[in-house]
């Protein structure tokens, strides 16, 4: 873990012009506020300077609401010798000349790689004809496409039938995610979420992001993963203006907790946790990792119960090797 490549999501505004169910940040077009172009910039600025990341991806809401401040933050990005990446709904993408316009324009200043967001939630509120949109303009102007899809149990779009659909071959990148029970996606029935706990494709194991991507907020605040889970005060690691980067690094590396979930996952966090407790917590009682999470940080008993616990565990190993890399950087 300590040695992956290391990414920086700039969660540019939490604003969207789509109302998807499964949201994890419940955004829609109410939601206010965006970072401003410099703190992106200097956001970026100090992921070049830790010598740690290797590229900086932008998602909201939907960064694209903001194109002048996502050209100039890829440009800034690209200038310093990170790759970068964009996630959006392409809701821009209405035409074929609009999606070309859009994305040529992002590729003249650096941008690497563009993400599309598309299944079942997305549908109620796009056409298909945007992502074939966007998508064929990738192709054409050399940017590298991908499709994300976000799956449950009864899922009528797959990575399988929207290849299909699109007639895209394995040039394009089409993955599946399970969806979590976070955010708008926890407003559901019981049935449902029942059969979302039991479904076989519900991952409870090691965290894959905490630790691997850093995400800064709309408000500036750093957190140390880009889960599908609302931000929450209690995962904050650091603000880029108040230490920025380098610190909120330092402080995740020496987070005991941080460092199991990782390694183990939250799901295994809180039932080895709880394993005491009147009732205890058990695998089967999330559909999710980030559900987990959301849980884990959402509780000031169980999150003060966990810290102790993982303080107890052996500690990890307080110098990591990307702190060796920022230590050296500093000279």
């Amino acid at each position: 873990m300590k040695n992956d490549p290391v990414a920086l999501v700039i969660n540019v505004t939490l604003r969207c012009p789509l109302n998807c169910a499964h949201c994890c940040y419940s955004s829609d077009m109410a939601k206010r506020g965006h970072l401003s172009l410099d703190d992106v910039k200097a956001a970026i600025s100090q992921a070049a300077a830790a010598y740690i990341f290797d590229a900086v991806h932008f998602v909201g809401g939907d960064p694209l609401l903001h194109p002048e401040l996502v050209r100039e933050a890829i440009e800034h990005a690209a200038g310093l010798g990170l790759r970068t990446g964009i996630t959006t709904s392409a809701f821009w993408a209405k035409s074929r000349e609009r999606a070309q316009d859009v994305v040529s324009t992002l590729k003249a200043v650096g941008l690497s790689e563009v993400t599309l967001s598309y299944d079942d939630a997305h549908a109620q509120f796009l056409k298909i004809s945007h992502i074939a949109n966007a998508v064929s303009a990738a192709i054409d102007t050399g940017v590298k496409a991908r499709i994300a899809v976000v799956i449950e149990p009864d899922s009528k779009i797959t990575a399988e039938s929207l290849r299909t659909a699109l007639a895209l071959d394995d040039s394009v990148q089409i993955y599946e995610t399970a969806i979590n029970s976070t955010g708008r996606a926890a407003d559901i029935e019981a049935d449902r979420a029942e059969l979302r706990k039991r479904w076989e494709y519900a991952y409870r194991g090691p965290c894959t992001s905490v630790l691997r991507n850093f995400q800064v907020n709309p408000e500036g605040n750093v957190y140390p993963c880009c889960g599908v889970l609302p931000h929450s005060e209690s995962m904050v690691v650091g603000h880029i203006r108040e230490g920025g980067l380098n610190r909120a690094i330092w402080q995740a590396d020496d987070d005991a907790l941080l460092q199991w979930i990782g390694s183990e996952g939250p799901v295994e966090v809180l039932v080895q946790t709880t394993a005491d407790d009147p009732v205890p917590l058990e695998r089967e009682d999330f559909d999710g990792v980030c559900t987990a999470c959301d849980r884990l940080y959402s509780s000031i008993h169980l999150l003060s119960q966990a810290r102790a616990f993982a303080e107890r565990r052996d500690k990890p190993v307080k110098l990591t090797t990307r702190r060796r890399r920022i230590a050296t950087a500093r000279g």
